[in-house]
């Protein structure tokens, strides 16, 4: 948990000070300590599309600590006042902790009974009953997946990894992920409800802001200025613990930029100690010329080689709590993001990229 400014009110902070030191031990895997000199194993993760269990054995004998995955309200829950189904989330949690993974999921979504179209980017602050629904499915997510939460008690034979850190939403500052467009104060009504839910069952869980790619094109707003704009809700920096950025380009210098100005921003808010999960970093070895990120696969290893140690090595300067790369395995499904699917460290069929071996020589070199 991170420390609280002077300005803020001392809700998180007074339960930490009440908690024996037993569990405040515990308490620090919810989100990784950016103090210490080598980074944790879970400061690295990853992000994968469709893995199978043979991906997760083998993110986990890369060196890769934490899992990060998308548990969609729309996928868990198909009428308004039916039950959750979490076989796919359950799927996830089991092969992450099996590998030796902190599981690290963000919420998003908005189910069908709320809108009928296939946008799945609605929020689900436009009314009370919504909002209502959505609390209900966060603090459903937390019981079963927090601490002694229902999936480690249904499962001894998995090492209990219990999820204490919770992503909520994904570049909310795109319209592409908050229909009908981009709106800083509607995402802070979204987190200020988010963390009274998960708070109800887990007081010590930590809030993690979506992560936010510093540049789109208009109408979509730039992570600097939706930052700004986030921050003028009176007292909403006491409802999480660190912000998430998407720091993509062409090379390592723009990683360095935008985290730099994310940094400058929240100082300027009057929240410097916030910490800052990169929720996403990569590039893509084939794809679209015209993409930035679409560097083949040489400029590929090169980056994430030297973007991963220019992570680990500005962490505590950073206050960077986590690093995860996008993404595992090259995929073949559609996607409105042109080069992703080429951004894999291994290709779709399983073969190693040059990216891969620079990825776990980068994690041996700064643990």
């Amino acid at each position: 948990m991170r420390t609280r400014s002077s300005h803020q009110a001392p809700r998180r902070r007074t339960l930490l000070l009440n908690l024996p030191v037993a569990i405040l031990a515990i308490l620090a895997i919810a989100i990784p300590s950016a103090t210490s000199a080598a980074a944790p194993p879970q400061f690295f993760g990853v992000s994968a599309v469709l893995p199978t269990e043979t991906d997760f054995v083998r993110m986990g004998e890369a060196g890769l600590g934490t899992y990060r995955f998308d548990v969609s309200w729309r996928g868990v829950q198909t009428t308004r006042n039916g039950g959750y189904e979490w076989g796919s989330v359950d799927y996830q949690v089991r092969q992450a902790a099996l590998a030796g993974m902190q599981p690290a999921p963000f919420l998003y979504g908005t189910p069908r009974f709320i809108s009928k179209n296939d946008a799945a980017f609605v929020p689900p602050t436009g009314s009370k009953q919504n909002r209502r629904g959505w609390q209900s499915f966060l603090a459903a997510a937390v019981r079963r997946y927090g601490p002694d939460g229902e999936f480690w008690q249904q499962n001894p034979d998995v090492p209990a990894r219990a999820v204490k850190s919770w992503i909520i939403w994904n570049e909310q500052n795109a319209k592409a992920f908050w229909r009908p467009k981009p709106d800083p104060r509607d995402y802070a009504t979204l987190i200020e409800i988010s963390d009274a839910a998960i708070s109800s069952v887990d007081p010590d869980a930590s809030i993690v802001l979506g992560g936010m790619y510093g540049y789109p094109n208009k109408p979509n707003i730039r992570a600097v200025e939706f930052l700004e704009r986030f921050y003028a809700v009176p007292k909403i920096e006491q409802h999480f613990e660190a912000i998430g950025v998407h720091p993509y380009g062409a090379g390592v210098a723009t990683v360095k930029t935008q985290i730099k100005q994310a940094r400058a921003a929240v100082k300027k808010a009057g929240d410097p100690n916030v910490g800052i999960v990169v929720g996403e970093i990569g590039w893509a070895s084939t794809g679209p010329k015209s993409s930035d990120p679409v560097v083949g696969a040489k400029g590929q290893a090169t980056r994430l080689q030297k973007g991963l140690a220019l992570l680990a090595r500005k962490r505590r300067a950073w206050n960077l709590l986590g690093a995860y790369i996008y993404v595992w395995r090259d995929f073949e499904i559609p996607s409105a993001c042109l080069w992703c699917p080429g951004a894999g460290l291994v290709q779709f069929d399983g073969t190693p990229k040059p990216a891969l071996k620079s990825v776990e020589q980068a994690i041996r070199s700064n643990r």
